[in-house]
């Protein structure tokens, strides 16, 4: 038995869409016994419906860039959470430092926006409309991730560097493209993965990954089959040595 664990955004959803052709490969790499896991920065909430429109066939979801873990009827295997004191924080700063559009707290499951500056474009959530007050979010105790959404690609990886600089001994904060991801430390894509294959005994040298982002350099280098969407950046693709075009196309090269 072997597992493949993707990312979903710009891997497994090329473009706009998730093509038939990738459905159909996962399709037979789990008849021939195999396990197939998205390992995402999304909510569960958020993939679950992606993977309800493109009707794709999961085993285990890895969300919140390995924060949460569920198998695939949603039960939760594995939670973490960011400290309440750091959560408010992380809200505070993102309302002070200016060029944030909108900011996300995912609670392990749901989203909840808090729009910043409804004067900039908003790259990521352009309709995800918010649902809590910002008081009430601060209420809560439950952030397992926040997303800030910033301008400009530039200005999210500034924010990313200066979170990890100054905030490290508590969280990390991975870039995908326009927004940073915030999780508690410790906590990457690889890491979920980690705790899964442990929980079901599958060894690592049976474990395929790909992906595409700067959050998915550790699901892409835990292991010794970590593989790369050939279309990435440059400072990704060097963080493995497999490269291919599609899901297809990596599932086909390592199907017995």
């Amino acid at each position: 038995m072997k597992l493949l664990a993707a990312d979903y955004d710009g891997t497994l959803k090329l473009g706009e869409e998730v093509t038939s052709r990738d459905i159909e490969a996962i399709r037979k790499w789990r008849q021939k016994g195999n396990l197939f896991v998205i390992d995402t920065g999304r909510s569960m909430e958020s993939i679950l419906g992606e993977v309800r429109k493109y009707d794709i066939p999961v085993d285990y979801f890895i969300t919140n860039n390995g924060g949460m873990v569920y198998d695939a009827k949603q039960n939760v295997m594995f939670a973490s959470y960011l400290d309440p004191v750091m959560s408010l924080d992380i809200m505070y700063l993102a309302k002070e430092i200016g060029n944030v559009v909108s900011y996300v707290s995912n609670d392990g499951y749901y989203r909840h926006r808090v729009i910043v500056d409804e004067t900039l474009g908003e790259k990521r959530y352009p309709g995800l409309k918010p649902d809590l007050s910002e008081e009430e979010l601060m209420a809560s105790e439950k952030h397992a991730q926040f997303v800030i959404s910033m301008a400009t690609k530039k200005e999210a990886l500034l924010l990313a560097e200066k979170i990890n600089y100054y905030f490290s001994y508590m969280v990390v904060a991975y870039t995908n493209k326009y927004v940073v991801d915030i999780v508690p430390k410790g906590i990457s894509k690889a890491t979920g993965l980690d705790f899964l294959c442990r929980h079901i005994q599958m060894p690592k040298e049976n474990v395929y990954t790909i992906g595409d982002a700067d959050n998915d350099i550790p699901l892409m280098e835990y292991g010794i089959h970590g593989a790369c969407i050939s279309n990435a950046p440059k400072d990704v693709r060097k963080h493995t040595k497999e490269f291919f075009k599609d899901v297809a196309e990596m599932i086909e090269m390592h199907t017995d």
